[in-house]
């Protein structure tokens, strides 16, 4: 049943990385920007409510600290990814931001004392080598990406990682049953933070609003939410090395696949170099 859960889990994860994509033509730091944002978490807070067994009763205040750390990383990952894929490849921005599950395969290690092998430390060079990789400028004269993609693709990158280690945290912690209302708190505060930088942005340089992007932005929040639940329920009843590698090489491969078909995007040689080292990373760490 776990693996069940993985794969969906995976298909979801993908679909919000497609979807992200249509947002990424509104402007980062604009009204229209922020407001998609805070319907987006707001989507997932609801998604959380209707999938997740909310219990309303006494909540931790270690709950409420966790989910404070985690909106916060939710806000990091999801607005800087978008403003990443405004101008970088699908497949490359999807390999690069989840090769920030090697944060939580190395906090299971340190932390829980999970078992760490030479195979998972070649993994880790392998992974660290293809985020190098992604930064360096296109020598090709028809680019496929621009190299400015890479600083707010890393923030996202970090922040997902981020991510991995809280939903430990949390599963691992005296309070794990308390996931869906951690999770909930935890989007509820991103929505309202994002809501107040909406009000807050200035109108220069907006683009007119569209109720299509409302729309879209709904679907990126529903997808979030729900394979936010899968996810931190897998972090508690799998090992690290094993659960973060293979979620993120299923997004990477099935994002790679549907950029092609859907965007009609080209990979590059350093792209390809980017994939390869990336799945050669998540091979490793799962072989060791």
């Amino acid at each position: 049943m776990p693996f069940l859960f993985l794969g969906l889990s995976v298909v979801l994860s993908t679909a919000r990385n497609l979807f992200s994509k249509n947002l990424s033509d509104i402007r980062f730091g604009t009204r229209s920007f922020f407001l998609c944002q805070s319907v987006l978490f707001l989507c997932g807070a609801v998604a959380l409510v209707l999938f997740g067994k909310i219990s309303f009763g006494v909540v931790a205040y270690q709950t409420f600290i966790y989910a404070a750390v985690y909106a916060i990383l939710l806000i990091f990952a999801q607005w800087f990814y978008t403003a990443a894929l405004a101008k970088g490849n699908t497949a490359l921005c999807s390999t690069v931001y989840s090769l920030g599950f090697i944060l939580p395969t190395l906090s299971g290690a340190i932390l829980w004392a999970e078992a760490f092998s030479i195979l998972d430390v070649l993994g880790v060079l392998c992974a660290m080598s293809a985020v190098i990789v992604s930064g360096l400028k296109s020598q090709e004269k028809e680019k496929t990406t621009k190299s400015y993609y890479f600083i707010p693709l890393v923030i996202a990158m970090f922040a997902s990682g981020g991510l991995g280690i809280v939903q430990k945290l949390q599963q691992k912690s005296a309070y794990a049953e308390q996931k869906s209302i951690f999770l909930l708190i935890a989007f509820t505060l991103a929505a309202v933070i994002s809501f107040i930088f909406s009000l807050l942005a200035k109108k220069q340089g907006d683009t007119p609003f569209c109720r299509g992007k409302l729309m879209v932005a709904s679907c990126v929040g529903l997808f979030f939410g729900c394979c936010n639940l899968l996810n931190t329920s897998l972090a508690g009843l799998l090992d690290s090395a094993i659960f973060f590698p293979t979620l993120n090489i299923g997004v990477i491969l099935l994002s790679m696949i549907c950029g092609v078909i859907f965007f009609k995007e080209k990979i590059s040689k350093k792209e390809l170099a980017v994939l390869i080292l990336g799945g050669l990373s998540i091979l490793l760490l799962n072989l060791g």
